[in-house]
């Protein structure tokens, strides 16, 4: 019988767990030091490089011959990070068969261990993120009703950490007797003490009597063994059943330029929606793009971008057409394309296609390898400025100008600049070349930007170097 085993990164670790008849154990492995600071599902050489020491630990020190993964993840990772995930574990010849995520493995552990049922608060706290959900508990199900905060988080406040207007309102009126929380003890105190000014500063929250109860950060581990023991079959576990939902986004369609939400956050898995669009978009290309976006508040972060052949879908051009978004427990997305009638339908393989180059090379990518190529002289421009010694000076104005102007011409591409300073210490976007005590600041926030980052299109082509505060 193939093993399932959980991992979890937490605290610079791989925390590893199998579950034997109704126990789980778990084991954690040192990561190399390289990848300690980053946030590894997310990025591919990190994942690459875990995969390999989670490997070779499975296999010297567990006596496994044949295994696959179930990899927790923060409540905050979208469908962008988890598809490449699954992609760079097959091109590591590892299997991954289900994600969790680190609230929904806490449900599992306190609705077994301590036989908690109705609706129960759960948040995570890590140094740099904060998650916070709704689920409901009964029966043997633990279903994720709302995802109300998730991402980071700079302490002091609740007040603009919500996912969207809907999930505050949602948190304000929450049934939850109690909230469980988890993580770093620090952060966990700071959580429970933001709760309660929360609470006390706010006409909106229903429940203020609402009991906070934290326990160990073990607990993630422990709950993705139950599900493990499910997967494998285990007795003891039959009875455990996990409603999660696809994404805690709202997943849109691109075709050819033209956006259709297909897919909200609420969608619970397995999910397949459909939509109708009166007239299918035709390509001005040789090619149909298809993009995937999360809407992550204001903004639209690509999850795939796949291109078909012209002649695959012309057929559709200017047709009324139905879309079909369909994802497995596994979180594998599918795209249907059917015309209204019915007499011609195509399903794409998101990550499959994915994985194929059937065209030319993305236009986005010449575009970020162009940036790339610019970007020092950008930076010659803006130390220019920093050590002139008058500012007054008409070639110091000049400088400025050229400056402001490049910067102007970015932005209007597309170009994010990346800086962050005061803000809590991004391992996506920003490079820590400097650690400095500070006592005004709280932990692992940026005290000062060394040089500015850029990112086009959600892809950083630079990450900000910046002095970090411990």
């Amino acid at each position: 019988m193939r093993t399932v085993i959980g991992v979890h990164f937490w605290e610079r670790q791989a925390r590893l767990c199998v579950c034997d008849a109704d126990s789980v154990s778990v084991a954690a492995i040192d990561l190399p030091s390289d990848i300690k600071r980053l946030n590894i599902v997310a990025t591919d050489f990190a994942l690459v490089k875990a995969f390999e020491v989670i490997d070779n630990f499975i296999n010297e020190h567990m006596n496994v011959e044949e295994y696959a993964l179930v990899m927790c993840v923060s409540d905050d990772t979208g469908l962008k990070e988890i598809e490449s995930m699954y992609k760079t574990a097959e091109q590591c010849g590892v299997t991954v068969i289900r994600t969790m995520t680190e609230t929904m493995a806490m449900a599992y552990f306190s609705y077994v261990e301590y036989e908690l049922v109705g609706p129960v608060m759960i948040a995570f706290a890590s140094p740099a993120k904060l998650a916070v959900a709704g689920y409901y508990m009964d029966e043997g199900e633990v279903e994720l009703e709302d995802t109300f905060i998730a991402g980071r988080w700079n302490s002091s406040t609740l007040k603009n950490e919500f996912l969207t207007p809907a999930s505050k309102r949602f948190f304000d009126n929450t049934e939850a007797p109690i909230v469980v929380c988890a993580g770093t003890m620090d952060r966990c105190l700071e959580f429970d003490q933001a709760l309660k000014s929360y609470i006390n500063s706010t006409n909106l929250f229903v429940n203020t009597n609402i009991e906070y109860k934290m326990i160990d950060p073990q607990s993630v581990i422990e709950g993705i063994g139950f599900l493990c023991g499910k997967l494998e079959g285990r007795q003891a576990f039959q009875g455990l059943k996990a409603l999660d939902t696809l994404s805690a986004y709202e997943l849109c369609v691109s075709i050819n330029g033209s956006m259709f939400p297909i897919v909200d956050m609420d969608s619970l898995l397995p999910v397949e929606e459909e939509i109708e669009i009166e007239k299918y978009p035709e390509a001005p290309k040789s090619f149909d793009e298809i993009i995937f976006f999360e809407k992550r508040g204001r903004a639209f972060v690509e999850v795939c971008n796949i291109k078909m052949p012209r002649d695959q879908m012309e057929f559709f051009y200017r047709k009324p057409c139905k879309l079909t978004v369909s994802a497995d427990a596994n979180r594998r997305l599918k795209l249907g394309i059917r015309t209204s009638l019915g007499d011609k339908d195509i399903k794409i393989d998101v990550l499959q296609s994915m994985s194929t180059e059937e065209v030319e090379q993305p236009k986005e990518e010449s575009v970020a390898d162009f940036l790339a190529k610019m970007l020092p002289i950008i930076d010659d421009l803006e130390y220019a400025i920093k050590f002139a010694a008058d500012e007054d000076n008409p070639y110091t104005q000049g400088i400025m100008k050229t400056y402001n102007k490049a910067i102007q011409i970015l932005e209007s591409n597309g170009v994010t600049i990346i800086t962050g300073e005061g803000e809590p210490f991004d391992y996506n976007t920003q490079t820590a070349v400097a650690h400095v005590s500070d006592l005004n600041l709280p932990d692992n926030t940026v005290k000062q930007v060394m040089q500015a980052g850029y990112m086009y299109k959600g892809k950083v082509i630079r990450p900000a170097s910046v002095m970090v505060a411990n």
